[in-house]
């Protein structure tokens, strides 16, 4: 009787430290399920697996990851939607900088906030700017990689570029920013040369008019020139991935026109051998994906 007695006062005396490991436990596996929850899932559109790592966190390899975005104004909650999701991506990819492709510049409603809530990520947004037509609406930035790599950013003020045609001549505004264009990418001398404007600058279908496919073939003989390898601006009709040859037009959805109804933005990861991107909706799905490989390296 003794004997047992004392075996149950060894266990009581048991049980108040199982209680405190199993309680310490409970709340690790909280607090791992609380931090999960707080990363951005990316999924394939349509449901399925790929989590976080559809990418792999950062830039592998020695590249540099950005965002680009079209601009225009939104619901003050599909903003705040909006921006929560590319806020939980740049923190996962380490993204370096944002392009927000606006005609109205640093006008643009989603710039100026934008631009104010990544201030504290340290992140800088480029805006493609429209300055009535002054060179000045133009920008260049060079983005240092590994391996003595550089990925060269050239943004465009397409909106210089509007004005139609009359009588077969183009304008001086349209001459001066196809020269300023050419001079840029061949002063440029990184391993990336990504162009950014407004306007989608493509053409892709033989119903568009015959004036439309005059004003945008000079530009394309130019990125032809310098090997551009990509050229990011607002959709058109060629969707949001089209290639012509070894370049890649990447064509942002309007939130308010698209007929797909999508808002969302772009994911670019480039490396010293390849670029991917991926377009992104609010709700974390990746819509679509496409990619490049530098010039003289092969096709994707």
């Amino acid at each position: 009787m003794e004997e047992e007695a004392s075996a149950a006062a060894e266990r009581r005396r048991q049980l108040p430290w199982r209680g405190t490991v199993a309680v310490q436990a409970a709340l690790c596996l909280a607090l791992y399920a609380a931090f999960s929850l707080g990363e951005p899932q990316l999924f394939p559109r349509g449901g399925g697996g790929g989590g976080v790592d559809a990418l792999g966190r950062g830039a592998r390899g020695g590249g540099v990851a950005f965002l680009s975005v079209a601009g225009g104004s939104r619901a003050p909650a599909e903003q705040a939607r909006l921006m929560r999701q590319m806020e939980a991506i740049a923190k996962v990819y380490e993204v370096k900088f944002v392009l927000d492709v606006a005609r109205s510049g640093e006008d643009d409603p989603l710039w100026q906030n934008g631009s104010m809530y990544f201030h504290d990520l340290n992140i800088p947004w480029y805006s493609t700017t429209s300055l009535h037509g002054r060179i000045l609406g133009n920008f260049v930035k060079k983005v240092n990689m590994s391996y003595d790599q550089v990925l060269d950013i050239i943004g465009l003020d397409t909106g210089a570029l509007q004005e139609p045609l009359h009588d077969g001549k183009i304008s001086t505004l349209y001459r001066d920013q196809t020269k300023w264009l050419e001079r840029s990418l061949a002063l440029a001398s990184g391993n990336w040369k990504i162009v950014v404007g407004y306007n989608p600058l493509v053409v892709c279908n033989e119903a568009e008019a015959l004036e439309i496919m005059k004003f945008y073939t000079p530009f394309q003989r130019i990125f032809t020139k310098y090997e551009v390898n990509a050229y990011v601006s607002t959709g058109g009709l060629c969707g949001y991935f089209h290639r012509d040859n070894s370049m890649l037009y990447i064509g942002h959805p309007s939130h308010a026109g698209d007929q797909t109804g999508v808002d969302g933005f772009f994911l670019h990861r480039v490396t010293p051998l390849e670029m991917e991107s991926m377009l992104i909706n609010v709700q974390g799905e990746v819509v679509q994906r496409s990619g490049v490989h530098q010039h003289g390296t092969g096709a994707m």
